[in-house]
């Protein structure tokens, strides 16, 4: 089982199945599901400063970075869209974002 499945399951509390995508790799179903409950429970650390809580959290958000990436989430909502406002959760997304494109893998 993949990381991000390992992450999505242990998120949700249940193993999500797979689909097959048009380009034909397998993906665990369930990831923005999972990204929002992190992105909840991110804002709740933040809201409170439970910096340990939110290091927890921040290597689950960026496993979906990539399948995200793929699908078109960033192009439905770019980088800059989900950075704006004050969700923090949503605001680190973005970043992620910003961030593995830096690294080249977008």
């Amino acid at each position: 089982m993949s990381s991000l499945q390992n992450i999505n399951s242990a998120t949700l509390g249940v193993s999500m199945p797979e689909i097959t995508l048009p380009d034909g790799s397998k993906v665990q179903t369930g990831t923005v599901g999972a990204l929002l409950v992190n992105i909840k429970a991110y804002n709740q650390a933040h809201a409170t400063q439970d910096r340990a809580s939110m290091a927890q959290l921040e290597p689950a958000i960026k496993a979906a970075i990539p399948l995200l990436s793929k699908v078109g989430m960033f192009e439905l909502f770019s980088a800059e869209e989900w950075i704006q406002g004050d969700n923090e959760g949503r605001k680190f997304v973005g970043r992620a974002y910003l961030d593995y494109q830096k690294e080249g893998r977008d």
